[in-house]
């Protein structure tokens, strides 16, 4: 099993090449063709951002999984809403934490290591996420963790390609 642990500000580069590259596999067919040129016009100011993020997490829960000196998962569990769900309306959010990320590279498919990441980060309590319209192997991941369907959709970003996604989640009460 890959060695789990936070990321540091270091790590940034990595994060954001690793996490672009498994969303252009992960969602293949449903992103556009150009997808990552898309996303590697912001990498500048993700990088910036992750920096700070990784140096000062407060309360965000962060992981990267590393097998042979390279970033084989990443996971996180941050405070919600995403400032750009309040600027849509997506207000207030389901449960006050986010699974914003979990990703594994994919020959560590069907290994656990999604499994250990998210355990690792879950502490029990309310968690949603946003799940790309199409993406069934995350589907059903999800479901099996608890998390259920919200009657919810919204279409992605430009560099995103507009595609659809909705939310998940996964409550106490719920």
């Amino acid at each position: 099993m890959p060695d789990l642990r936070p990321p540091t500000p270091d790590d940034a580069g990595a994060w954001f090449d690793f996490l672009i590259a498994q969303q252009a596999i992960a969602y293949a067919g449903i992103v556009p063709d150009d997808f990552i040129e898309r996303q590697q016009a912001e990498r500048a100011d993700w990088l910036k951002g992750l920096e700070l993020k990784f140096s000062a997490p407060g309360t965000a829960r962060r992981l990267v999984a590393e097998s042979e000196g390279r970033l084989v998962g990443v996971a996180s569990v941050v405070d919600g809403p995403a400032d750009w769900e309040v600027s849509l309306g997506y207000v207030p959010s389901p449960a006050p934490r986010e699974l914003s990320r979990l990703y594994v590279a994919p020959e560590f498919h069907g290994t656990g290591l999604a499994a250990e990441l998210f355990d690792r980060l879950d502490d029990g309590t309310d968690l949603y996420l946003w799940l790309i319209d199409g993406n069934e192997r995350a589907h059903r991941f999800y479901r099996s963790r608890g998390f259920v369907d919200l009657a919810e959709n919204f279409q992605a970003g430009d560099s995103w390609g507009n595609i659809g996604m909705h939310r998940m989640a996964r409550l106490a009460n719920g």
